[in-house]
Parts: structure tokens; sequence; C-alpha cells
């Protein structure tokens, strides 16, 4: 007759194996001890126990990690003492550990900014940097992802927005006012509807400027205000400070 459940009195887990369940049957099973061999250290010499195992895999054979850490880098301290392979049968030696000496600070190299042009300094040991911060980097991340998704060819930089705010008198393209905080890369024809991404279609705007004309044409945005009864804004772009720009 068989059981769907384990023998074990008190125990109605499923089934395993043998009429028990996965748990007992583990339980009833001898435990192989595990193989071991005697072998030399590869460092000191001395022979060491350990559980048989592949010599092409492991490719060296200390005792302990004193022998493997005084063949990697050296007498730290000491010579080794002829007992510290003692530890690995659970004894104590006398040998004690030393710190290395504390190696000299890596030089730093100065970088530029690819994206807002500011100067810092880095370690010189790692990969350079293209950027000085990790908002620089989202920024232009986010504008190159943003141009690529409405297949806007071009590129910038916003060393070339404050060369164009300073250009423009530090005051807004359409506002002529000051603006509070850095300007924002304003694009004349948005890039939605077929404007280019480099500096032949943009200007420096405030930020309220730049939130309220959203994807629309100048004179379109015009219009709009006029619409909500809002201040008009200096749409007519005309002047040196503006003659970078190829409006079609």
């Amino acid at each position: 007759m068989s059981h769907s459940t384990c023998t074990i009195d008190g125990c109605d887990t499923n089934v395993y194996a043998k009429g028990l369940c996965r748990l007992d049957y583990r339980r009833s099973r001898p435990r192989t001890p595990d193989k071991r061999e005697t072998i030399a250290c590869d460092c000191c010499g001395a022979d060491y126990q350990r559980p048989k195992r592949n010599k092409a895999r492991w490719g060296a054979n200390y005792c302990s990690y004193l022998c493997r850490d005084y063949t990697r880098w050296g007498p730290l301290s000491s010579e080794l003492p002829a007992n510290h392979w003692a530890r690995h049968y659970g004894t104590t030696c006398d040998w004690t550990w030393a710190p290395p000496p504390e190696k000299p600070l890596p030089p730093f190299r100065c970088g530029t900014c690819g994206d807002c042009g500011k100067a810092f300094v880095e370690r010189a040991y790692s990969t350079p940097s293209k950027w000085c911060s990790e908002r620089c980097s989202r920024r232009v991340a986010a504008r190159i992802r943003k141009a690529r998704e409405h297949n806007s060819p071009g590129h910038y930089r916003y060393t070339d927005i404050m060369r164009q705010y300073r250009k423009q008198g530090l005051v807004c393209a359409y506002c002529r006012k000051p603006c509070d905080g850095l300007p924002d890369p304003e694009h004349v024809i948005p890039i939605s509807r077929g404007g280019r991404n480099d500096m032949s279609n943009l200007v420096a705007a405030c930020r309220p400027c730049n939130a309220d004309k959203r994807d629309l044409l100048l004179t379109e945005w015009a219009e709009d205000r006029a619409r909500r009864g809002l201040t008009t804004v200096i749409t007519d772009l005309a002047g040196k400070q503006y003659a970078h720009l190829a409006l079609a």
C-alpha cells in the first residue's frame, strides 16, 4: 500500500522517496565524509591536509592565509614562524599581522566640463571625466535624447548659451529682463516642429518665458498672449546679438 504522506509519526508532509518526506529522507541518509589529501604548501613547504579538489581549478596551494599573503605581497613585518600553519588546525601561533606601509595619495588632474565650462579637480588614476557633476551629465543626456526623439540635427553646449546671454546684455531675449538665476536654452523654432538643436536656433531666455512659449512659434505665441490678456513680449528678434539665428 502506497502512502501519500510521510510514514514518520506526526509528519503529514507529502512523500519524497522511500515513504519519507524530503526532510526525513535527507536525515536518514548517511553523510559521506569528505575525502582529504595531504599536500605541501607552495610557500613554506609544510604538509597539511585539505579536502580533495581539482588541481586545474586551484593554481596554488597554501596552508594558511598567511602563506598566501606572504607570496602575494612579500614579508609585511617579519619572517613567518615555523608554526604559523597551525592556524589551519584551529591552534594559535606567535605571528602577528603588521599593516602594510601607507601608499602615497595619487596625484590630481584638472579638467574642464564639456557643458558648463566649469573647472574641476579629480583623481588622476580614474578615467578622465567629461562633466563636472552628475547634474551636467544628466542635463546633456536629456538634451541629446530629446533631440534624437524628434530627429533634430545639431548640438550645443551650455557655455554657448552663457556666451549668447552676455551678447544679449544679460537679459532675456523676449521680456528683456534679467533672468532670476541661470538662463534657459530656448529653441526659437521648437525641435518638435522641425527646429534645429544648435545655436542657429537658440537664444537665452528666462524660465517664465521659456515655460510660457511651450512649442509655439513666435507669431503663435504673441497671438496666444494677446488672447489671454498678458503683456506683449518682443518676438521680433532683430539686432546684431541675434544675427546668428537662421530662421526660415
